[in-house]
């Protein structure tokens, strides 16, 4: 009777796979410039359990996948493509904070993460003088400010006014623009930014560059002197618009300081100091309809 129920269940399972099959996880990253979804979805695993989770979740069977943009990979969740947006936290907690259909599902702990500015490697003069304004900031607490103003306190600093109109009811935002000190005869350092990693690097809806990286960056050109013109690429060029000469310094790379071969980081490009550190990635699903 044994041997009968084993060989009824083998023969289900052979013939009927789908209904014993489980759909894998699909699970979407910005697309990291020195390495696959696969090769680097293991680098974090193994850092998940290295450091543990905050909250425990299971990726085991997941399946990685990299978006070039914020926006194609927000578009991809909503499309159903993923499951999840394995996010940096300050960038999860900002998008929960500006989308209601956004919610947490699990924390990881990656480890020390950073961000830092990117130059070629014949650039280094220049990334040396970025250094020495980055130093100054930090231990005089510029950049603790930057970061309270416009990341844990962001996007509640946004305001509106009321102005005059036919029924009251036109609104004008006011002014957040930050000012770019501009030098006679100075030089212009032309610095990629890509609005994907709000509101560290981030584009408002008027296409102007605002938040944390264009106040440290108005300060880095006050303090060396230098005038700072932007300049908006894809995420996935970052390198491209370096070599090509379109750009002088890319605002970010991201690095992790416990690993030898940084999989955010091609060849030719060296980095400046931190300006931005983290130890968590926020995964972001969308929340399920009552």
């Amino acid at each position: 009777m044994k041997k009968f129920l084993c060989f009824i269940l083998v023969f289900c399972l052979i013939s009927c796979p789908a209904a014993f099959a489980v759909d894998d996880d699909c699970v979407g990253f910005l697309t990291r410039l020195k390495t696959t979804p696969e090769e680097f979805f293991m680098l974090m695993k193994k850092a998940w359990a290295t450091n543990g989770w905050a909250i425990v979740g299971d990726h085991s069977e997941s399946k990685p996948k990299f978006y070039d943009s914020l926006m194609l990979m927000q578009m991809a969740l909503n499309a159903g493509e993923i499951d999840e947006m394995i996010l940096p936290d300050f960038v999860a907690e900002y998008l929960i904070k500006i989308n209601k259909e956004y919610s947490p599902c699990c924390i990881s702990d990656s480890g020390p993460m950073s961000l830092c500015f990117g130059f070629l490697k014949e650039n280094f003069q220049l990334r040396d003088k970025w250094n020495t304004a980055l130093i100054s900031m930090r231990d005089d607490f510029t950049l603790a400010g930057f970061s309270q103003k416009y990341i844990k306190d962001f996007p509640k600093d946004i305001e509106y006014e009321y102005i005059d109109g036919k029924n009251n009811k036109d609104k004008q935002k006011k002014s957040n623009k930050i000012k770019f000190e501009r030098f006679k005869d100075a030089p212009t350092v032309r610095v990629a930014v890509t609005g994907d990693l709000p509101p560290v690097d981030f584009v408002a809806e008027d296409g102007m560059a605002a938040g944390y990286s264009t106040a440290v960056l108005a300060e880095i050109g006050k303090r060396l002197r230098v005038n700072i013109q932007l300049v908006c690429v894809n995420a996935a060029a970052r390198s491209a618009a370096l070599v090509s000469g379109r750009v002088d310094v890319v605002f970010w790379y991201e690095v992790n300081k416990s690993l030898e071969i940084q999989p955010d980081v091609n060849e030719g490009i060296i980095l400046s100091e931190p300006y931005l550190s983290w130890n968590t990635f926020m995964h972001v699903k969308l929340e399920e309809e009552d």
